[in-house]
């Protein structure tokens, strides 16, 4: 592996392109789909269903899956979101049930911050990951399992929906021999047409490869505590790490962003379906306040800032920054203080601040956005026909951010770590321009024609087996050869 890749500093793999290719014919095996246990007919009569969504992440990554799961419900599945306890309120307020999944999204969004990703930067941080991770870990078979929180009502999950940093996913459905669906906003299956969004490489020869690369340096770091789980928690025996390889190939997967900004690839198999970002209504039943809507009233259409749920090191300084960047620009500004800190202080009448607003509403009436790069907050972005400036701070928002540049509609990103003064002006001057915003309504317009939230459901559909596994007859894990046997260790 050391051959092959290494950890920067930033916390992503830089992939040994040279090495790598040496390595490239071997990866032929990597893209192998076995079609023959699915049946690809999406009219197929569905029996309802005990379906448990294993996600992890911050509000912007949870959203789309209640979207999915209300539009599951229509077909008579029983869906419950499992996710972390800060998101209880907000996954039972739209009628899905919950259950609480370990891990603190405040503190995995910290960590990603300061790591730029999921891989640990240095050995300080290893110990806070593995907290974070084996608290994951551990609570993913009683989501599977326990029965309804508040009415008691038994459960048992006869199908899994999962985004890879729920770690130990595929490790429960072995465990409960059911089909597992991963579902994720940014690309985890390997292919030629760009690399990892977590690797750094200036070979593009060495595309695929750097899938695998990443998919290794994250078992190294967390098999020892997968095989704990599966011994100790599931009954299973613990697998080595050549199995390992493969990632999620194995597995059915969907992904949740618009073809009109990435096309599927063409050396995706019929396994892998690329179905539309998945929105959630939220503005219908927003109501915002005076303030806010007098604010806006008050004079031109205002350039949206804000970092979603992402800690800002310097809250005071950046605050700054953007004031004196809608200034120098001449452009009113939104400033969200989200999770991260920014200061709201004495500010000029061209600046007014909020928080808790959703993004569908607000997205309409703003000129252009300023942002992290979330999936979610570019998705909502790109919607609402802004052109839009990507200012990631780690794992896949570069990736987003250099789709937005490609297509026009934004300038280069700017890493938190660099934004100022003149480059912030830079961008917003070029989101100001008319062939911008043209090239940002013709990307709206396809995305509006786009039903991600349909057609995940009618890709979860899809894909079941054409047997729905039998469920062990003991309520308890038990080592078995089931259907899952076959698949990765690591399979996020």
């Amino acid at each position: 592996m050391r051959r092959l890749g290494s950890i920067t500093d930033e916390g992503a793999v830089e992939i040994n392109a040279d090495k790598g290719l040496e390595f490239l014919p071997d990866l032929d095996d990597y893209l192998v789909y076995e079609e023959s246990a699915y049946q690809d007919i999406e009219d197929k009569k569905i029996p309802p269903l005990q379906i448990a969504m294993l996600i992890v992440g911050t509000r912007g990554d949870i959203q789309p899956f209640v979207a999915i799961g209300k539009e599951l419900q229509k077909y008579g599945h029983r869906v419950r979101l499992a996710t972390h306890v800060n998101f209880r309120e907000f996954v039972k307020t739209h009628g899905l049930e919950f259950y609480p999944l370990g891990g603190d999204p405040k503190v995995l969004a910290g960590y990603m911050v300061k790591n730029k990703g999921f891989l640990p930067s240095g050995p300080k941080e290893i110990k806070l990951q593995r907290k974070q991770i084996k608290s994951i870990v551990n609570s993913l078979y009683p989501a599977c399992t326990e029965p309804n929180e508040d009415t008691l009502v038994p459960f048992r999950a006869q199908a899994i929906i999962a985004n890879p940093p729920a770690y130990g996913h595929v490790h429960v459905a072995e465990a409960l021999n059911v089909p597992i669906h991963i579902y994720f906003t940014m690309p985890w299956t390997p292919t030629s047409e760009f690399p990892h969004p977590l690797s750094r490489l200036s070979n593009i020869a060495a595309n695929r490869l750097s899938y695998q690369v990443v998919d290794s340096m994250i078992w190294l770091g967390i098999r020892s505590l997968i095989n704990d789980f599966r011994k100790k928690k599931l009954k299973l025996r613990p697998v080595s790490y050549f199995k390992s390889q493969g990632s999620i190939v194995d597995l059915p997967t969907c992904y949740l962003w618009s073809s009109c900004l990435v096309p599927k690839p063409k050396d995706w198999g019929p396994r892998i379906d690329v179905v539309g970002y998945c929105f959630l209504d939220l503005a219908n039943d927003y109501k915002p306040s005076e303030d806010l809507v007098r604010w806006l009233a008050q004079g031109s259409k205002p350039v949206y800032i804000g970092f979603g749920s992402l800690p800002v090191k310097d809250p005071v300084k950046v605050t700054e920054t953007i004031i004196s960047a809608l200034e120098k620009s001449r452009q009113r500004g939104l400033i969200d203080k989200g999770w991260g800190g920014i200061v709201e202080n004495d500010h000029p009448d061209f600046v007014h601040f909020i928080e808790n607003c959703p993004h569908d509403w607000l997205f309409p009436q703003c000129a252009a956005v300023v942002h992290h790069g979330g999936a979610g907050t570019t998705a909502a972005g790109l919607k609402a026909a802004c052109p839009t400036t990507v200012v990631p701070f780690f794992g896949d928002q570069p990736f987003w951010g250099a789709r937005v540049h490609d297509r026009g509609i934004g300038p280069t990103p700017i890493p938190i770590d660099k934004l100022s003064l003149d480059n912030l002006v830079e961008a917003i001057e070029f989101m100001m321009s008319p062939e911008v915003k043209q090239r940002a309504e013709e990307v709206a317009k396809c995305i509006h024609e786009d039903d991600g939230v349909r057609d995940a459901v009618k890709a979860f559909h899809k894909q079941l087996p054409k047997v729905m596994p039998q469920p062990p007859r003991s309520k308890s894990p038990t080592s078995r050869r089931g259907m899952f046997n076959h698949m990765c260790c690591y399979s996020t």
